[in-house]
């Protein structure tokens, strides 16, 4: 599909495409692009891309393709730099988790002869770094990609097909929209396993079973990457912990209570929808 794509951030995610691009054979080179010379010689070791470098300059030279694969809050300084080098007709595209903020920023400074489309791949782990990269990590994961106005046709039907060729299913929706669910399904979450996490007595945790390990697992993810996630998503993240807040005052009045009718009402109401993602 392209003769040289360049990953800037290659860590779990940008890893992992750069593995999952040469197995598919998408480009004929991969080169990363990293901040530390310790970053750049792992990636090189765990040969998730062909190549790596420290300048950005030289990284994304002649790149038909750029994937910044960053944290959600450098993200929109490092495209400001990126569309600074890159080459006429190129492609741009994030990862980042949260869209609307960023897809608005990079849309304003975008010129045109340079084409950005947003996307966020549904798949990673609460590990990072280069070293828990998988060439597999977005088989039968769903994709978000950003569609706006100003949103070129021909790149997203590039960007749509990239990801169909790593494995993902891709669906198509304005950046706002993308925020509000993925702060019930995927921020949400990392919230209130940091806050089980915080709240278990320290001593009730030598104890602790695959039931708590497996709901706090996330709590375990890098604390600066998801602090810049919670603040991009500042607004959505606070109406969905509200509900959060609702169904766990529905639980404690129904203990308090003891309306065992309602109590069995709410856990039937969690399994019928928790049965369904398995079907």
């Amino acid at each position: 599909m392209f003769k040289k794509i360049t990953i800037i951030g290659v860590g779990l995610i940008g890893g992992s495409i750069g593995l999952a691009v040469q197995k598919k054979r998408l480009a004929k080179e991969v080169v990363g692009v990293c901040r530390r010379e310790s970053s750049r010689q792992k990636a090189v070791e765990c040969k998730s891309v062909n190549e790596a470098t420290l300048d950005l300059e030289i990284g994304i030279k002649d790149a038909d393709l750029i994937i910044i694969a960053a944290p959600v809050g450098e993200i929109v300084d490092i495209a400001r730099a990126v569309i600074t080098h890159a080459k006429n007709g190129s492609i741009l595209i994030d990862v980042g988790s949260t869209k609307e903020t960023i897809v608005k920023d990079i849309e304003k400074i975008i010129p045109s002869n340079i084409k950005f489309v947003g996307t966020h791949p549904m798949a990673g782990s609460e590990k990072s770094g280069v070293e828990f990269a998988n060439d597999k990590l977005f088989h039968n994961s769903v994709c978000v990609i950003t569609d706006t106005k100003k949103t070129n046709p021909e790149a997203l039907a590039v960007v749509t097909k990239f990801w169909n060729s790593l494995g993902a299913t891709c669906e198509k929706m304005p950046p706002d929209k993308h925020d509000h669910y993925i702060s019930f399904v995927s921020h949400l979450p990392h919230v209130a396993a940091v806050a089980l996490t915080i709240s278990a007595n320290p001593d009730s945790l030598k104890y602790a079973a695959t039931g708590f390990r497996d709901t706090t697992r996330i709590a375990s993810a890098n604390p600066n990457l998801w602090k810049d996630i919670f603040e991009s998503n500042k607004q959505a993240l606070l109406e969905s912990i509200d509900e959060y807040k609702k169904a766990l005052e529905g639980i404690e009045r129904s203990i308090k209570n003891s309306d065992s009718t309602f109590l069995v009402q709410l856990l039937k109401k969690a399994k019928e929808i928790r049965d369904r993602l398995d079907r």
